[in-house]
């Protein structure tokens, strides 16, 4: 059993991506469309480049993980060199201000660039991470509870990180009376962030090092060829195909709801940033009961019926704020009282989300019993790049879908009219909620549950 120091150790190290990750989703967006005036399509453009070369380097670095001896373990080498890139370019990415008369094409490489390279020094460190914390148990429920720790880190990290950004840097002025729209909040909140992440990677790196006595070690060369065999060992698995596959999807369904709510909040609820700050106390919350119900939840109905339940429960909850509305039984635009309204779907939306996070996790590291038992290789690395490949979908085809409906409906950095603004919120309200019938179905069809998993355990037993 792993002990809550080392859950602990490790799950700082989630720190870095839920502030990324938070960022991304709800503020990148939002800050080059509407705050800078990057056209829509070129902020969508280079979210969408910078997602294929995501494509590339997850992989990648799955296997060359996986592959990688050293005295530092496989994971820990390429965990620790990452914390320059992330730190660098995360500032770089929110530096650019309206006054600096950058041209359109200008902008567009500033933000393909610095998304790209923060991208790429995350994976440095989330893959080896995550790979890492499934080869470290074996255990179907220790899984998910040490991966129910770092999805709380994460989301807490994100969520304070939003905090600070509604409370602090979007304090209303004299010039901005919604501070989210002022060009100076964004850099001292990249850098304050940046501060965080760096530490986190830092302090989980060093603080697990002591354990990789305890995993196995590669043998072998590493070649381009090995690499895509690897991969196709991988790809070939059932459970992987339809795991990723719903992941995929789901993320998908989540990124778009995600993208537009700082949008649909600012321009079309007429939110300031101090009333948004209100629903993160929903968040603090939420986080603390997914932590608290997911391992209880899933030892009872196993983790792919639980994913299912979350799922519908996202899908049931996030289409009531559009139907609340459009009976017209929502309190007054603008008002403390709408706030406090929106807050009881947002309960359910956070807490099936959090918890469907932290139980998808979980199920990679019995995918890689099972592909170990197929082929005689653990995959981890491989494995869990699908996974930093999916969050990453999260948030990019979230914004660049998000980045197209802004384009497709002229909506710039002026104020957009009210049947713009309430087309993004059907977007978000129907489109999203429709979506998400897809990624039921395939996790309807995985079949890899806690009886099947003892069984592949004990034949990796007899074999070894």
């Amino acid at each position: 059993m792993l002990t809550n120091t080392f859950k602990a150790n490790y799950s700082v190290g989630a720190i870095a991506n839920g502030i990324k990750t938070d960022t991304f989703t709800f503020f990148l967006l939002f800050f080059y469309s509407r705050v800078i005036g990057l056209d829509p399509l070129l902020a969508s453009l280079a979210i969408g480049l910078a997602l294929i070369i995501d494509s590339f380097t997850d992989p990648l670095m799955g296997t060359i993980s996986d592959r990688t001896n050293s005295k530092y373990g496989r994971r820990h080498p390429f965990m620790f060199a990452s914390f320059l890139p992330i730190a660098i370019f995360y500032i770089l990415l929110f530096t650019p201000k309206p006054n600096w008369d950058l041209s359109q094409t200008q902008l567009f490489w500033w933000m393909f660039i610095s998304a790209s390279m923060t991208r790429i020094g995350m994976t440095l460190f989330e893959v080896p991470h995550r790979s890492f914390g499934a080869e470290i148990t074996k255990d179907y429920i220790e899984r998910t509870k040490l991966f129910s720790w770092r999805e709380m880190f994460a989301w807490t990290a994100g969520i304070s990180n939003a905090f600070l950004a509604y409370n602090v840097f979007f304090k209303s002025t004299p010039e901005y009376s919604y501070g989210q729209l002022n060009p100076d909040a964004y850099f001292p909140l990249a850098l304050t962030g940046a501060s965080v992440m760096v530490f986190s990677v830092l302090y989980s790196t060093i603080s697990t090092r002591k354990e990789i006595h305890n995993l196995s070690k590669w043998s072998g060369s590493i070649s381009l060829s090995q690499i895509f065999t690897e991969l196709k060992i991988a790809i070939s698995n059932k459970s992987f195909i339809l795991f990723f596959l719903g992941s995929l999807t789901l993320s998908i369904s989540w990124g778009l709801l995600n993208s537009l709510t700082l949008f649909i909040n600012t321009d079309f609820w007429g939110l300031k940033g101090s009333q948004i700050g209100i629903f993160l106390y929903i968040y603090f919350g939420a986080a603390f009961l997914a932590f608290y119900i997911t391992p209880r939840l899933v030892s009872k109905i196993g983790k792919r019926n639980f994913v299912l339940l979350c799922v519908f429960g996202v899908a049931s909850a996030s289409p009531v704020a559009f139907i609340s509305y459009n009976l017209g039984i929502t309190p007054e635009k603008g008002t403390t009282s709408l706030v406090l309204f929106l807050c009881f779907p947002l309960v359910f939306i956070s807490t099936f989300s959090i918890a469907g996070n932290m139980t998808r996790d979980a199920m990679i590291g019995d995918i890689a019993d099972e592909v170990d038992l197929q082929s005689g290789k653990r995959q981890e690395g491989v494995l869990y790049s699908a996974v930093s490949f999916v969050q990453k979908v999260n948030t990019a085809i979230g914004a660049i879908t998000g980045g197209l409906t802004l384009w497709v409906l002229n909506i710039t950095k002026e104020t957009p009219t009210y049947d713009q603004a309430y087309s993004l919120f059907f977007v978000q309200g129907v489109i999203g909620p429709i979506l998400l019938i897809i990624p039921i179905i395939f996790f309807y069809f995985y079949s890899l549950d806690i009886n099947k998993h003892k069984e592949i355990l004990r034949a990796l037993k007899e074999r070894d």
